[in-house]
């Protein structure tokens, strides 16, 4: 889980998101709380912890949708 969410939180600071290593270490913690089979609370947790402003929103979207889509295939 934590390379998954390492590869994502990289994806995101690619798509322009400024994640710092806190945001990341509490993304982590936050995910532990979730059941990992709710797709949506496990979106909104991570974006609770990754996402400081509205205009980071779409991308956050695109990215979680891409990202998570083409792990669920491997």
């Amino acid at each position: 889980m934590l390379d998954l969410l390492a590869g994502f939180i990289q994806e995101l600071r690619r798509a322009g998101l400024p994640v710092s290593l806190t945001e990341n270490l509490d993304a982590m913690e936050a995910v532990k709380h979730i059941p990992l089979e709710d797709r949506e609370a496990f979106k909104f947790a991570l974006a609770a912890t990754l996402v400081k402003s509205a205009s980071h929103w779409k991308a956050f979207e695109t990215v979680f949708e891409v990202y998570f889509s083409l792990r669920g295939r491997e």
